[in-house]
């Protein structure tokens, strides 16, 4: 018997019988013809994939609109809301149009505002401005470019991976039971890779979405200025342009770190780094451009009107003042401490003899986005404190320094870190008040104080029972856990008497000392090292019968 293979993969016998011949299914044949229709479809897609991701990642701009460029300012004066940018360019005139030579062009950010410009040696008879889009160009620009063909071709390939998916799972035409077998175990080789892969990149891209969505956007859209000169300028040259404008999307903020050294010395000592914060969002990267950070005083531009001062004997409400709006960064430098002083760093030049203290920097030029560098370093000589204000459930003491800082440098308002021993405790604001700054460091762990109550009494007093008194007594028990004695100061809060006939006596060992104008009892408390030392303190209130009394203590 002769058997032969007709074009489309099925077997023929010769039998001898005349009449048709009976096809069957050839199976290794017809799969290996579906594999091959498989590789070939995902071949196309690979370079559909391809092409998509090239698209992805092209350069912006193609096939579009051309945009304008904003320039990179001389100097700017950046303060904690906004900035000064101040620019100098050499343009060339229009060359078309109605006032041909005689137009200058260039662009500034959309929310620009009170635009300064000047022609040296020509009169600006008028300007105008329309809105026009902006070309990025700046660090951010270019990685959210890198970030987008990255996520492109991922997209590419995860459309690749779907679509083989989908071919093994679809049913093939005409397939006999052993077709199915032999599928159902290619299936099973195949799509534990492929379900990986597409996982994989779902992830991927997942996380390049994340960082493309915390990307700062930077400036899309600005303002074409059209300036037109007096007189127009001879062909073929450039003219000197100098404008400026006020500019919110750039600033700074003050950022403290503050790590004391309690066995530095005699007394222990502060590290003190004051660092800038510095942001600008242009779209480009500022290049050549002399940089310099001011402070700025918080609160309203001027005072609120005097009140009236109305006697009567039904007195008017007075009309409550209204709050006035700050910006968010702007708040958070306030002029108090402005004017008392820092040492500047290396490469920074330190002015405090005008009204806001400000600080140059040696490198010009700022990329696009956030950067922080050092622009003041000192060493506080400030001996450590201990602080105990204790109560029933409060056992905690605190570490604080006080400073006093001198008068020819100037310590802005801003966020600090805190830390000991360079173990970080906390952060907070730092706020330089009357020339004094105050800095906590936590509690201690080394030091506590334990509360123990003695007496909480309520009586009556006199033959007729003419008076109420009540009577609180305490013992503060000071541990410390240093090897050297440490001095604790321990605060209590006085009563505030407000009606006639009450009275206040206290029975302290030893006697407490007095704030009278922050109706406060404190104690310094010498406690050894290793040791302990305790403080005894009672109060008593009385008052009247008829005086409806129900003293509470804090």
């Amino acid at each position: 018997m002769e058997q032969t293979r007709n074009a489309v993969g099925t077997a023929t016998m010769d039998t001898g019988d005349p009449g048709p011949a009976r096809p069957r299914p050839f199976r290794r044949g017809r799969l290996r013809w579906l594999g091959l229709a498989l590789l070939g479809q995902l071949l196309c897609l690979s370079q559909a994939g391809q092409a998509l991701a090239a698209d992805a990642g092209a350069a912006p701009g193609r096939g579009a609109d051309v945009k304008a460029a904003l320039a990179s300012p001389a100097t700017a004066l950046l303060s904690p809301s906004g900035g000064r940018l101040e620019v100098e360019e050499r343009l060339a005139p229009v060359a078309a149009g109605p006032d041909a030579g005689r137009t200058l062009r260039f662009a500034i950010p959309a929310d620009a505002a009170n635009l300064q410009l000047s022609v040296p040696g020509q009169t600006v008879v008028r300007w105008s401005s329309s809105p026009v889009a902006l070309a990025e160009s700046g660090a951010l620009a270019r990685a959210r470019e890198a970030l987008l063909a990255e996520r492109g071709q991922l997209a590419a390939r995860l459309v690749t991976v779907k679509t083989a998916i989908a071919l093994w799972q679809a049913q093939p035409e005409n397939a006999g039971p052993q077709d199915m077998v032999q599928r159902t175990k290619l299936l099973e080789e195949a799509m534990p890779d492929l379900v990986l892969r597409q996982e994989a990149l779902e992830k991927r891209i997942n996380l390049l979405q994340q960082r493309i969505e915390r990307l700062p956007a930077g400036v899309e859209l600005g303002q074409l200025v059209s300036v037109t000169l007096q007189k127009p300028v001879p062909g073929g040259e450039k003219v000197a342009v100098r404008y400026s404008y006020t500019w919110p999307l750039c600033g700074w903020e003050a950022v403290y770190d503050f790590n004391a050294r309690p066995e530095e010395g005699s007394g222990g000592s502060i590290d003190v780094r004051l660092m800038a914060d510095v942001w600008q969002y242009s779209g480009i990267d500022w290049r050549g451009t002399r940089v310099t950070l001011a402070t700025r005083g918080g609160g309203p531009r001027e005072p609120a009107p005097l009140p009236e001062w109305v006697v009567d004997s039904q007195p008017r409400p007075q009309p409550r003042a209204v709050p006035m709006m700050l910006n968010a960064r702007g708040a958070k430098l306030s002029a108090e401490g402005a004017a008392d002083a820092v040492p500047a760093a290396a490469g920074v030049t330190a002015d405090t003899a005008s009204v806001y203290a400000s600080w140059t920097l040696a490198e010009a030029g700022l990329p696009e986005g956030r950067s922080r560098l050092q622009i003041a370093a000192d060493a506080w000589k400030a001996p450590l404190q201990w602080l105990a204000r204790p109560s029933r459930g409060d056992s905690r003491v605190w570490l604080l320094a006080k400073y006093t800082l001198p008068g020819t440098s100037a310590w802005p308002e801003g966020a600090a870190e805190y830390s000991v021993d360079g173990q970080s405790v906390g952060s907070g604001v730092f706020r330089p008040r009357g020339g004094e700054a105050t800095l906590y460091f936590g509690a201690d762990p080394r030091v506590s104080v334990r509360t123990f109550d003695d007496a909480r009494k309520k009586g009556e007093s006199g033959i007729i029972k003419t008076s109420k008194t009540w009577t609180w007594a305490w013992t503060y028990t000071v541990s410390n856990g240093h090897a050297r004695p440490v001095t604790v100061r321990l605060e209590r809060p006085a009563p505030v008497i407000v009606d006639e006939g009450v009275t206040v006596t206290y029975k302290d060992e030893p006697p407490a000392q007095k704030n009278e104008q922050e109706h406060m009892l404190f104690w310094n408390v010498e406690v050894p090292g290793n040791g302990k030392a305790s403080v005894k303190h009672s109060v008593t209130i009385s008052s009247p019968e008829k005086l409806p009394l129900f003293p509470d203590v804090p």
